[in-house]
């Protein structure tokens, strides 16, 4: 007897949620430490450097997102290779995004020693250049133990392990907050290091994650059923087969750092006060975000998992179980949004003085209600991404990245100072105009593309 559509949806949810819930805890102690590194350096002296670290944080991102992008490939094509009954050439596959991470290592030196240049040639303030280009700086030091991370987590994903990620998480967002209060404020012989303190924080927190995982994965299980140590090596076809699927999405991930990377800078062109609320508002964003993208990377490794052994019924399943969880979640930031935003921003007023911190809190106020505008559709485009991802249909996110962020940003280019002078939509409301714009557009765009089926046919192992 087969399965009602509600029970069929309460297995998916289930399977989505097995893989999922530890990745939405590991992700969310992402968010986490990014919140306690910026809100503690709000409370380290006149919010400043608060800024400093969202600027400096997303060009990190910005420089860092191409190579990650092509890591994080890894789980999609581990979970086909599983799927296809490969195993035993997962090792083999997997060294190849190991010597992928470490050919990047003479890249993020180059970054780290002109990013005064990149800041001053954005027209940042010349008092936030330098706490910004210090914190990007030694950011780099940890990027290579990112990029090595990234790459294993991507096997832990790819066969379904992700309570491994969790618990890593949870131990490196520990060590990154002990020591953000520690390097931040000083104590015990260390001197106050401020936001080079929080970087510093950063650094150890990514390089733990990278130790823990090489451990771990060279247990001799994992060996016996993947051949970890035997499939030591350089295997060209492999390694074009990371970079043919991997390029696209690093690329759109690309594509979208140096868009939003571009509309803070702009705005960080308006003040620090602008800047200071963008942040405030994005850090609780985050929080909202970023766990979801633990659900994207689930949605991705079952369609690979799904259409390499079973065919496309189980990956439209769990497609669907995602997005009811994804939608869920949403609904409940967007209530917190509309509902309780002074509660959340209360946060920021501990230890200071409303001269300090109220115009901002007062701007980050209204910046939450374009996050309750397009929160549930920032859900849809996720999921539906990951999906079209874990298929192999890479190359079209990435012209959708393209598009949805080209539009928004033309947007913004033309009609800002218009929208200013004829309307009084303020500058910075007009670029919150031009974000909510961008997730809108690429929502519509993976719906559509996600309706017509194409991606049911892909396969990226043969």
């Amino acid at each position: 007897m087969g399965l009602t559509p509600s029970s069929r949806l309460v297995d998916s949810v289930t399977e989505v949620l097995r893989i999922a819930l530890p990745l939405m805890v590991s992700t969310g102690m992402f968010s986490v430490v990014l919140f306690t590194d910026r809100t503690l350096l709000l409370w380290y002296g006149d919010g400043s450097e608060m800024s400093a670290a969202m600027a400096g944080g997303t060009s990190y991102w910005l420089t860092t997102c191409l190579p990650a992008g092509i890591a994080s490939m890894t789980g999609a094509i581990v979970a086909q290779l599983i799927g296809s009954g490969r195993e035993r050439e997962v090792g083999r596959f997997l060294w190849q995004t190991m010597w992928f991470a470490l050919a990047t290592i003479p890249l993020f030196l180059l970054i780290g020693l002109y990013s005064p240049k990149w800041f001053e040639l954005n027209g940042q303030p010349p008092e936030l250049v330098g706490p910004e280009s210090t914190y990007l700086r030694i950011l780099m030091v940890g990027a290579i133990g990112m990029m090595i991370e990234n790459g294993l987590a991507g096997f832990f994903n790819g066969i379904q392990r992700t309570r491994i990620i969790m618990w890593a998480s949870l131990a490196s967002a520990l060590i990154n907050v002990v020591l953000d209060v520690w390097l931040i404020f000083g104590g015990l012989g260390i001197p106050a290091m401020g936001i080079a303190g929080a970087a510093w924080a950063s650094v150890v927190s990514f390089w733990f994650k990278a130790v823990v995982y090489v451990a771990v994965i060279l247990r001799p299980a994992f060996e016996e059923r993947f051949a970890i140590r035997g499939g030591f090596g350089w295997d060209w076809p492999m390694l074009r087969k990371l970079l043919f699927f991997g390029t696209p999405s690093g690329l759109g991930h690309l594509i979208e750092a140096a868009a939003f990377t571009f509309i803070v800078l702009q705005i960080g062109r308006l003040g620090d006060i602008p800047l200071r609320a963008t942040t405030m508002a994005m850090n609780f964003n985050l929080v909202a975000f970023i766990p979801l993208i633990g659900v994207s990377i689930a949605t991705s490794v079952l369609v690979g998992h799904h259409l390499t052994s079973g065919g496309p019924s189980g990956a439209i399943h769990a497609v669907r179980a995602a997005l009811a969880i994804g939608l869920a979640y949403s609904l409940l930031w967007a209530a917190l949004y509309v509902f309780a935003a002074d509660g959340l921003l209360a946060l920021y007023r501990l230890g200071q003085s409303d001269t300090n911190v109220g115009p901002a809190i007062g701007m980050a106020k209204t910046l939450f209600a374009f996050i309750a505008i397009y929160v549930f559709l920032d859900s849809v485009q996720l999921i539906l991404t990951g999906a079209l991802r874990g298929a192999g249909d890479t190359w079209f996110v990435l012209a959708a990245s393209i598009v949805s962020a080209g539009i928004s940003l033309l947007a913004g280019w033309w009609w800002i100072d218009t929208l200013d002078r004829d309307h009084g939509i303020t500058p910075l409301n007009g670029w919150w105009g031009v974000i909510t714009l961008w997730v809108w557009l690429l929502a519509v765009i993976m719906i559509v593309r996600y309706k017509r089926g194409r991606w049911q046919g892909m396969r990226m192992v043969s």
